[in-house]
């Protein structure tokens, strides 16, 4: 429930932000930046708000245990990055986008007489590259999709102050992602709202000799992040 309340407040205010812009982009009067699409770099940054947990597969230990259940929550994640972005063709771009992630993900373990949880704090630096597709400009307005694949490595020494008897994970991760966004052609600069998803494809899980990740077999990430990109 918590992850479907926040993938639901993510597309209403993406909608807010198309329809307050999209307003005003399609007034004839509006002829922002015409040559903008023929350069061949373009630089800028990035800020991100999403949702971000663990999707586990239980393990044989699990069922011959007394854990209840295992489930995964989804907490608040916060991005920060720039963006480089290379013409390949008129509705083609090759996008590379270094980020600074902020997680907090938990699992929570119930037992017969007891519940608890298990928190993996953690700072990742992300590397996305992507293919973006690009619809036809209308004035100062154009659909794109975006999809490739992200490298994370995690910084910091979080993973290393947890105890074997906690859950810990692993410090790197690859990702599938793919999203939709739209481009805003203002007077100085693109605006760039988007919603992207992302499906880890590693097991991060750190298999230690405890209860938490014994009763999981494989651990891996799933994102939804709402960025607001300026280029």
């Amino acid at each position: 429930m918590h992850n479907l309340c926040g993938k639901k407040s993510l597309i209403a205010l993406l909608l807010l932000l198309i329809i307050s812009t999209t307003a005003k982009a399609q007034d004839p009067k509006w002829s922002n930046s015409p040559k903008y699409d023929d350069r061949l770099l373009h630089y800028g940054f990035s800020i991100g708000i999403g949702s971000s947990g663990y999707k586990a597969k239980l393990s044989q230990r699990y069922v011959d245990d007394t854990i209840t259940y295992v489930r995964p929550v989804f907490s608040t994640a916060f991005t920060l990055g720039f963006v480089v972005s290379l013409r390949l063709a008129e509705h083609f771009d090759l996008r590379l986008l270094p980020t600074v992630g902020f997680y907090e993900r938990k699992i929570d373990y119930k037992f017969p007489n007891t519940e608890k949880t298990q928190t993996i704090e953690s700072t990742f630096l992300e590397f996305p590259l992507l293919v973006k597709y690009k619809s036809q400009r209308r004035r100062n307005s154009r659909m794109y999709l975006v999809a490739g694949g992200k490298l994370s490595v995690e910084a910091g020494a979080k993973k290393k102050e947890k105890k074997r008897t906690e859950l810990r994970t692993q410090g790197t991760d690859f990702s599938i992602e793919y999203g939709v966004g739209f481009d805003f052609y203002m007077p100085l600069f693109k605006f760039s709202p988007e919603i992207r998803f992302s499906h880890g494809i590693i097991n991060v899980l750190n298999p230690d000799p405890n209860i938490y990740s014994q009763s999981i077999s494989k651990l891996t990430t799933h994102t939804v992040t709402l960025y607001l990109h300026f280029e």
